[in-house]
């Protein structure tokens, strides 16, 4: 039950992200934020475009899809992500980035309505994935 709430939170988290994107030339360490804030930011897209399969097959980890997929009443994560997490007036700011580690980053971001939370990500393959989200 616990994950099917988390499920609904993230939905409502992750609505409309907001993020930037940058060259990730640089050599002081923050090329792993960069390409995180590209994740938030192709998020963001793909949620105002309506592109469940997006999200669900390339910026989720295949983990949390299967998970969204399994407590969904239509079985699909692409078919439960479209029907609740896309809202094109949902404004969310990225507070902060953090990267501990070559494999694990988070995201703080704040909702309008002043809920924040964190998104975790891993990186899997030379990506970054989202695989899961939690109040902050």
């Amino acid at each position: 039950m616990r994950r099917a709430c988390s499920w609904f939170l993230a939905a409502a988290v992750l609505a409309a992200l907001v993020g930037a994107c940058g060259d990730d030339s640089d050599s002081d360490g923050t090329s792993d934020a960069k390409a995180v804030a590209q994740v938030m930011t192709a998020l963001n897209v793909a949620s105002r475009a309506g592109d469940g399969e997006r999200i669900c097959g390339e910026l989720f980890t295949p983990k949390l899809a299967k998970s969204v997929s399994t407590s969904s009443s239509s079985g699909a994560c692409a078919v439960e992500v479209k029907a609740k997490l896309f809202s094109p007036e949902a404004k969310i700011s990225v507070r902060n980035i953090d990267v501990p580690d070559e494999a694990n980053a988070s995201a703080t971001v704040k909702e309008a309505n002043g809920n924040v939370s964190r998104i975790f990500l891993v990186k899997q393959s030379g990506q970054w994935r989202i695989r899961g989200v939690a109040p902050a």
